[in-house]
C-alpha cells in the first residue's frame, strides 16, 4: 500500500469513524452517501429535497390543526427555490447566496397560505428539542461540481432537515499538518481557496460552492483535535473547543457522559472514546457545538457577520464567523442564571441572585459576548428571556461606539442615551410590550466630578500621575491596606449624591457594566438601585478581580460567572504572550541621592556638564521632574528608537509611548525625531561590507542597530511620531492644537492602524539606502559632511522617493492616558511606558499589545519607569493572583532557556535518535540527510527545528540568541536539503515563510552561500542542471537517492494522469532497481540513469516544447498547473498553453534583467501585474474568457515561482542554480 493509501486508512479508522460514531451517540442519524435514494435527492445534488419537504411537512401547522398548510405545490416551491439558490452559488458570489439563504433558515420563506395570508414556510424548527426536526450524518457524499461535469466527496455532510448545514473534513493525525490541510480543502470545496495554498492546481480538491449555500458551520478534524469556522475563515480564524462547560461541570464529566452514552449504543459497534483515554478536542467539539439542539442554538444565535472596514474607516464587506468557546459558554451561563435564579421581586429573595461578574481577558472578545448575549435573549421563544431590556453601562465614548456597533449585529433594537433624561425616559418601557431593546449609555459622564469615579480622558490628562504614585507608596508605608491604597474608595462625606429617578420597577431589565472596576461600587450603583432597582447586573471585566476586592465585587454583582484568563486566551490563540522588559536600574522612584542609581544606564550616555544641569536643576527632583527632563527624554527616545529598529520595525510593527504629562509627550515628538536624524546620520559612513563574515555573536551593539536601520532605513526615513492628548486649560491659546483636535486624532489614529509600506527583503544583504536627503537633528543645517549617494555594489536600486504629498506612515502614538485602555490596535506590537500607573489601568495597557495580528509571537512591554518591577505596589491588590506575581506577563530573558533547552532538545534527538553529530562539513551534511530517511523521523525534526527557531525568534534581537546563530543556519540547511532531496514540500519547494522575519534574515544569506547551494539538486528531472548537481555529490548513496526521489516526483507529478501507462512500466522498473541494488549505489546509480533519460523522453515528446528554453519550459509547467484540474479557469489546449508560456516568459524576461529590478515588494507587484496582462492578452487572443481573480490568482503565484528561480530567469533559460 502507498505512503497516501495508508494515510485514507488511518484517516477512515481512526478520525472519521470515530467521529461519526460519536455523532450518533449525540442523537444524530448516519447513513453513507451511497446509501442515499432518487426520493432523497437527485444525484449529485446539495439538498436532500425528499426529506426537506417530509420535514417542512412536519413543522408548518397552524395553531390547533394536526395538518401542513402547505400543498404539495407549496412544498415544490419551497424546495425547488433553495435547489435553485444553492446552485446559483455555482455562478454568482457564494457570500450573497449564503446570506440570503440563512435569512430563509432564520426567518422561512415567504408564501401565501391557503386562507390568502402572507405566511411563511418555516425550514427549520427552533423550538428546544422539537421531534420534528431531523438530524441526518452523511458520509462520502458524492457532490456534483458546477456544470455537472465531475464530483467531489466531502468526508462528512451535517444535514438538518435535509439542509447541509455543516460540513466536516477528516485527516490523518500523521500528517505534518492535518487541520491545516481539512481547512484548506474545505476552503477549495467552497471555490475560494486560501492563498497560502501552495499545493499544485491540479492537487486541489475542485470546487462544489453549492454545497456551502445554507452551510453555516465548517470542522476541520485530525482524530484527536478538531476546529470550527466558516465558509469565510481563513486559517487563524478556526478555533479549537476547549469547554466542556456549560453541558459539563469539566473533562471528567465529560468523559463519564461520552462513556455512558458509548455503553448505550447497539454492542459491538467501534467505540469513539476508551475507558481510560482522555477527552480531546475532537471528542469536545462534538459533544458541545455538534450537539443537535446545541447546533441549532449556535446557529441561530451565535453566527454573525462581521463587517472589515478599509483603511479610511469604510465597510468593505461582512464575513460570517462563529462564536469561540469562552462566548458561548459565557452566554449560556448568563442565560442560565436569568432563566433560573430569582429576582428580588420573587418570594423569599432579599437580593438579585441572577447577577455576577464575567471575567474575560483583555482581547478576548468581550463586546462579541455583549451581542451574542442580546441576540440570545432577543431571539428566544422563552418570553422570560425575550422580553428583556438590556443597558449597557460603559465609562469612554470610544468604547460606548465600539460596542454599539457590534451589538447592532445581534439585529436588536438599539439606542443610545445622550443624557441622563434619555436614560431615565427610555427605561421608562423597560419589561413592558415595545421594552425589549439595548440601551448604551455612558452614566458616569452625567455624574460630573465624583471623588471615586472612572474619570473621563480630559479629568485624566489633568492628573498628576507622579504626585498620586508617591501618595500611594506614603500611604502602604504608613501601614494601610495596599489594595485600598492603590485605588481608594471615596469618601461618603465628600460625595454630594446624585439621584436618579425610579425609572422602572420591573425585573426584566438587565445592566451589563463594562470594565466593573471599583469605581462602580458607590455613586454608580446607587444611580442604577434608584432607576432600576430590581434589575440584574452583570459586571464585565477584562482585568483580574482583585483579592482586596472579592467581598466588595460580590456585595454588588454576585459571584463570578465566568472566567476565562490570559494563559487561556495565550492557549486559544486569542491573544500573544506579554513580554516584560525592564530598561531602569532599580525599580523604586525616589528622591535626591537615588536618581542616579534609578536611571544609572540611561544617564550613561549624557555628559558631565548634563549630568550636572540635570542634578542642579532640582534640589529634590520627584519622578515627574525627572520624566519631563529634556535629557532624560532624549536619552530615552534615543533608546526607545535603537530597540524599535532592531525589534518591531522589521516586522512592520508599530509602537506607543506612554508619558508622564502632556509637556512629556509632546517633548517626545522632538526628541524621537531628533533620534532618527542622528541614526541616519550614522549611515552615512556606516560600512555593512565590514561586516560580512563576522559571526553575528561578535557584532557590537552599535554595529547591530546600525546594520539594522541600514537595512530599513527606506522605512525609517519616512515613519512619523504622533501626540495623542486630550485638550486643557491650554485651549484657549491654542496650544498643542495639532495633537487635540480632535478631527485630527482621528486621522492620526485611521493612519496608525494602516500597514507600514513594504518591508525590507529577509536578506540583510540585499538593500540598499536611498539618495534622498536624511533628515536632520534639531538646530542642524545643511547636507551632512561625506554624504554619498552611490549605490551599493552587491545590491540593486532602493526604493522610489515617495510623493511629496503623500503622509508619512505613523509608527509611533505618544500619549499620556488616552488610548491607553480600549483602543484595539493589533498592529502595535511595543508599549514603552514611561510614566507610574497602577492597578486594573495597568493590566488595561498592557492589553494594548496583546491583540493578535499575522506573524506577531508576542506583545513587549518596555518599562522606563520602574513601576512593573514594583508589582507590591502597581498590582498590589492583585498580589495572591498569579497576574500579581507576574503571570500573563514574561520579561524577555525568560525566553532565553526555552531557546536553549529547545536547541538542546534539538541536539539530543539529532544525535542519540539519529547519530548526527557532523554538519559541518559537506560528508557529515550528506549523512544526515540519508539518516532523514524515515517520514517519521522528518516529522520530529521539523517539530523540534520549528520549535527552536520560534524560540529564538522570539529572543531576538538579544545577545543571547546570537550565540546559537552557526546552529539555526547549519539545522535550516539539513531541512532544507532533506525537503528537496524526498519531495516533502507542495512542489518539493523549500520555504523559510513559516519562521519569524527575525530569524529569516539571520539564515537567509548563509543559505545563499555557493558552498551551500552546490549541495542542492534541483527539484525537476527535467532541470537542466539535475545531473550536473548529482555528480557534484561525493556521496553515491546520496547521489542515487537524488536519482530515485527525483524520478519518482516526475512519475507522480506529470505521468500517472498524462500517460498512466508509462507511469505504470517505469514506476515498475524503478521498485525494481531500488530493491535489487539495495546496498549497492553504484550499480544502482548505473541503472537509474536509463529509466531517468526514458522519463525526459517522454516530456521532450510533447511537441508543443519543441525548441522551448528551460524557463519557458518551468514556466509551461507553472502554467499548465494552475490551469488543468480548476473549474475556475477555462480548458487550454496544449498548444495555446505553449502560447500562453512564450508571452508569459517574454514579460518575466523583460521584467527580472532590468537593472532597476529588485527583491522589494513593489517590484513584485509589477512583475505579478504584466504576468496578469499577459495571460489577459493571450486568452483574448485564443478567444478564451478567464474570471479576473481567478487569472490574478495564477499571476501571483508565477511571480512568487519566478522569484523562488529569479537567476535562472535573468540569465533568459541558462542553468539553474
Amino acid at each position: 500500500m502507498t505512503a497516501a493509501g495508508q494515510r485514507q486508512t488511518v484517516e477512515l479508522d481512526e478520525t472519521e469513524e470515530p467521529f461519526l460514531a460519536q455523532l450518533e451517540a449525540m442523537g444524530w442519524t448516519h447513513l453513507p452517501g451511497s446509501a442515499l435514494t432518487p426520493e432523497d435527492r437527485e444525484p449529485g445534488a446539495p439538498l436532500l429535497t425528499g426529506r426537506l419537504k417530509k420535514a417542512l411537512r412536519r413543522i408548518n401547522k397552524l395553531p390547533g390543526q394536526s395538518g401542513c398548510w402547505m400543498g404539495e405545490t407549496d412544498l415544490k416551491e419551497v424546495a425547488g427555490q433553495l435547489l435553485r439558490l444553492s446552485h446559483r452559488a455555482g455562478r454568482d458570489a457564494l457570500k450573497e447566496v449564503n446570506s440570503e439563504l440563512t435569512g430563509l433558515l432564520h426567518h422561512g420563506v415567504p408564501l401565501r397560505g391557503p386562507d390568502g395570508k402572507d405566511r411563511h414556510a418555516q425550514l427549520i424548527d427552533w423550538e428546544t428539542d422539537s421531534p420534528h426536526n431531523e438530524f441526518l450524518a452523511v458520509s462520502q457524499l458524492r457532490v456534483s461540481t458546477p456544470g455537472g461535469a465531475s464530483y467531489e466527496v466531502p468526508d462528512i455532510v451535517l444535514f438538518v432537515n435535509g439542509i447541509p448545514l455543516a460540513v466536516i473534513e477528516c485527516k490523518s493525525q500523521d500528517l505534518r499538518d492535518p487541520l491545516g490541510d481539512a481547512i484548506r480543502d474545505l476552503r477549495a470545496y467552497t471555490g475560494n481557496p486560501v492563498e497560502s495554498d501552495d499545493r499544485p492546481a491540479r492537487n486541489l480538491p475542485a470546487g462544489i460552492p453549492a454545497l456551502f449555500a445554507a452551510a453555516q458551520l465548517l470542522v476541520a478534524a485530525s482524530g484527536t483535535d478538531a476546529a470550527l469556522g466558516t465558509f469565510e475563515a481563513d486559517e487563524r480564524h478556526y478555533a479549537r473547543w476547549h469547554s466542556a462547560e456549560p453541558d459539563h461541570e469539566d473533562d471528567s464529566a465529560l468523559h463519564r457522559a461520552l462513556r455512558e452514552a458509548q455503553q448505550a449504543r447497539t454492542p459491538g459497534e467501534a467505540p469513539f472514546l476508551g475507558a481510560e483515554e482522555r477527552v480531546n478536542g475532537q471528542h469536545r467539539l462534538i459533544a458541545i457545538a455538534l450537539k443537535p439542539r446545541n447546533l441549532l442554538n449556535i446557529v441561530r444565535h451565535y453566527v454573525i457577520e462581521l463587517p472589515v472596514k478599509n483603511a479610511e474607516g469604510e465597510v468593505v464587506k461582512r464575513v460570517k464567523t462563529v462564536c469561540r468557546h469562552q462566548q458561548y459558554r459565557a452566554v449560556e451561563k448568563i442565560v442560565e442564571r436569568l432563566r433560573t435564579k430569582r429576582s428580588p421581586l420573587d418570594a423569599g429573595a432579599e437580593d438579585d441572585e441572577r447577577g455576577g461578574v464575567i471575567w474575560h481577558t483583555q482581547g478576548s472578545g468581550k463586546s462579541l459576548t455583549m451581542a451574542f448575549l442580546a441576540r440570545r435573549l432577543h431571539q428566544s421563544d422563552d418570553p422570560v428571556l425575550n422580553q428583556f431590556t438590556v443597558l449597557v453601562v460603559t465609562d469612554r465614548t470610544q468604547l460606548q461606539e465600539q460596542l454599539h456597533a457590534t451589538v447592532q449585529l445581534s439585529e436588536s433594537p438599539s439606542e443610545i442615551a445622550d443624557s441622563q433624561a434619555d436614560v431615565e425616559s427610555l427605561l421608562e418601557s423597560a419589561g413592558k410590550p415595545g421594552g425589549r431593546r439595548v440601551i448604551f449609555a455612558m452614566i458616569q459622564k452625567y455624574l460630573g466630578r465624583v471623588p471615586g469615579l472612572v474619570l473621563g480622558d480630559e479629568a485624566k490628562e489633568e492628573r498628576n500621575l507622579a504626585e498620586e504614585f508617591r501618595q500611594s507608596r506614603k500611604r502602604i508605608e504608613a501601614g494601610e491596606d495596599p489594595g485600598e491604597a492603590a485605588d481608594p474608595l471615596p469618601d461618603e462625606a465628600e460625595v454630594r449624591r446624585r439621584e436618579f429617578r425610579l425609572c422602572s420597577e420591573s425585573s426584566r431589565v438587565l445592566v451589563l457594566i463594562d470594565e466593573a472596576h471599583r469605581s462602580h461600587s458607590s455613586v454608580l450603583h446607587a444611580c442604577l438601585r434608584d432607576a432600576v432597582p430590581n434589575a440584574a447586573r452583570i459586571g464585565f471585566t477584562g482585568t483580574p478581580i482583585l483579592k482586596g476586592r472579592r467581598k466588595l465585587t460580590r456585595e454588588i454583582f454576585g459571584p463570578t460567572i465566568d472566567t476565562y484568563r490570559m494563559d487561556e486566551a495565550e492557549r486559544d490563540m486569542v491573544v500573544v504572550p506579554v513580554e516584560y522588559e525592564g530598561r531602569t536600574g532599580p525599580a523604586n522612584v525616589k528622591e535626591g541621592e537615588e536618581l542616579d542609581a534609578k536611571f544609572i544606564n540611561l544617564l550613561a550616555p549624557l555628559t558631565e556638564r548634563q549630568k550636572r544641569s540635570l542634578r542642579g536643576r532640582w534640589a529634590h527632583p520627584t519622578g515627574r521632574d525627572v520624566s519631563e527632563s529634556v535629557p532624560m527624554i532624549r536619552a530615552k527616545a534615543k533608546d526607545m528608537l535603537e530597540h524599535y529598529v532592531l525589534g518591531p520595525l522589521r516586522y512592520g510593527y508599530k509602537a506607543q509611548v506612554a508619558a508622564v504629562s502632556r509637556e512629556a509627550v509632546v517633548l517626545y515628538r522632538s526628541a524621537l525625531s531628533d533620534a532618527r536624524a542622528e541614526l541616519l546620520e550614522k549611515l552615512v559612513s556606516f560600512d555593512p561590507e565590514r561586516l560580512r563574515g563576522v559571526a553575528p555573536s561578535a557584532y557590537t551593539h552599535e554595529d547591530r542597530v546600525l546594520l539594522a536601520a541600514w537595512h530599513q532605513q527606506a522605512l525609517l526615513r519616512r515613519i512619523d511620531f504622533v501626540p495623542v492628548i486630550s485638550a486643557g486649560k491650554e485651549r484657549s491659546s491654542g496650544r498643542w492644537r495639532e495633537w487635540t483636535d480632535e478631527d485630527r486624532q482621528q486621522d492620526h489614529v485611521a493612519r496608525f492602524l494602516q500597514r507600514l509600506p513594504a518591508l525590507a527583503p529577509d536578506n540583510p544583504w540585499a538593500v540598499t539606502r536611498l539618495p534622498e536627503p536624511d533628515p536632520l537633528p534639531a538646530g542642524r543645517t545643511g547636507q551632512p559632511q561625506g554624504r554619498t549617494d552611490g549605490l551599493n555594489p552587491w545590491s540593486g536600486s532602493g526604493t522610489a522617493e515617495p510623493s511629496p504629498a503623500e503622509l508619512p506612515p505613523i509608527a509611533f502614538l505618544i500619549v499620556k492616558s488616552m488610548l491607553l485602555t480600549g483602543f484595539d490596535a493589533p498592529i502595535e506590537q511595543v508599549l514603552y511606558l514611561d510614566r507610574p500607573i497602577q492597578d486594573a489601568e495597568l493590566l488595561q495597557a498592557v492589553a494594548r499589545v496583546n491583540r493578535p495580528y499575522p506573524g506577531k509571537k508576542n506583545g513587549l512591554v518596555v518599562d522606563y519607569y520602574g513601576v512593573l518591577a514594583d508589582l507590591r505596589l502597581t498590582l498590589a491588590a492583585y498580589r495572591d493572583e498569579p497576574e500579581g506575581k507576574g503571570g500573563g506577563m514574561r520579561t524577555l530573558g525568560a525566553a532565553i532557556p526555552e531557546m536553549k533547552e529547545a536547541g538542546k532538545e534539538l541536539s539530543r534527538f539529532l544525535r542519540e535518535t539519529l547519530g548526527i553529530t557532523d554538519l559541518s562539513s559537506r560528508e557529515g551534511r550528506n549523512q544526515a540527510v540519508l539518516a532523514l530517511k524515515d517520514d517519521r523521523d522528518r516529522l520530529t525534526f521539523d517539530r523540534l527545528l520549528g520549535d527552536f527557531l520560534s524560540a529564538q525568534d522570539r529572543v531576538l534581537p538579544h545577545q543571547a540568541a546570537l550565540g546559537w546563530v552557526a546552529e539555526a543556519q547549519r539545522w535550516t540547511v539539513l531541512q532544507k536539503r532533506a525537503r528537496r532531496l524526498y519531495r516533502d514540500a507542495p512542489n518539493g519547494d523549500f520555504s523559510l515563510r513559516a519562521y519569524g522575519r527575525q530569524v529569516r534574515a539571520m539564515i537567509a544569506d548563509h543559505l545563499e552561500l555557493p558552498e551551500i547551494t552546490q549541495e542542492i539538486v534541483p527539484i525537476a528531472l527535467n532541470d537542466p542542471g539535475f545531473d550536473a548537481a548529482v555528480e557534484r555529490i561525493g556521496n553515491t548513496q546520496l547521489a542515487a537517492a537524488e536519482q530515485a526521489h527525483g524520478l519518482r516526483r516526475h512519475l507522480e507529478q506529470h505521468e500517472r494522469r498524462e500517460r498512466p501507462e508509462v507511469y505504470d512500466e517505469l514506476s515498475k522498473a524503478l521498485d525494481r532497481v531500488l530493491r535489487e541494488f539495495d546496498g549497492r549505489w553504484a550499480e544502482m546509480k548505473e541503472q537509474l540513469k536509463p529509466l531517468i533519460e526514458r522519463a525526459r523522453e517522454q516530456a521532450d515528446d510533447d511537441p508543443a516544447l519543441v525548441g522551448a528554453s528551460p524557463g519557458e519550459r518551468r514556466l509551461y509547467a507553472q502554467i499548465s498547473d494552475c490551469f488543468n484540474g480548476t473549474d475556475t479557469l477555462p480548458d487550454v489546449p496544449p498548444e495555446t498553453l505553449r502560447e500562453l508560456s512564450g508571452l508569459v516568459y517574454t514579460a518575466v524576461t523583460d521584467r527580472v534583467t532590468l537593472t532597476s529590478f529588485g527583491p522589494e515588494e513593489r517590484y513584485l507587484t509589477a512583475l505579478e501585474s504584466d504576468i496578469f496582462q499577459a495571460l489577459r492578452r493571450a486568452l483574448r487572443a485564443a478567444g478564451l474568457r478567464a474570471p479576473v481573480e481567478p487569472t490574478r490568482s495564477v499571476a501571483r503565484r508565477l511571480a512568487g515561482h519566478v522569484q523562488e528561480f529569479l537567476s535562472l530567469y535573468q540569465g533568459r533559460g541558462g542553468a539553474s542554480r
